[in-house]
């Protein structure tokens, strides 16, 4: 269960990372890494087609909409999933798409 849900919040933080989901800072205070990390995220989201880029936008605007509490948590539930080896997230983001799948088969 905590498993499911671990990778289910990293899929939707995937989603957030770079987006205007996460605190804004201004251009000048980002390092150059976190530079080109923000053009590499939204060079990604420009060319997803448009209806997943919709999806995103309304998963951020639900993320913006929760309480800072669950906010922050998700982060961190994100952050843990970002230091699993990448076989583990492999793992998680395989169990997480069966489950979907299965939910979807009901």
């Amino acid at each position: 269960m905590r498993a499911t849900r671990l990778a289910a919040v990293a899929v939707v933080g995937a989603c957030l990372v770079g987006s205007a989901a996460a605190q804004p800072v201004p251009w000048q205070d980002l390092s150059p890494r976190e530079r080109e990390r923000a053009i590499q995220n939204y060079q990604r989201y420009r060319d997803l087609p448009r209806d997943q880029r919709q999806q995103l936008d309304q998963r951020s605007r639900q993320f913006e909409q929760l309480p800072s509490q669950e906010r922050q948590r998700l982060r961190q539930t994100y952050e843990q999933y970002q230091r699993l080896p990448p076989g583990q997230r492999q793992q998680l983001e395989q169990r997480y798409q069966q489950r979907q799948q299965k939910k979807r088969g009901r």
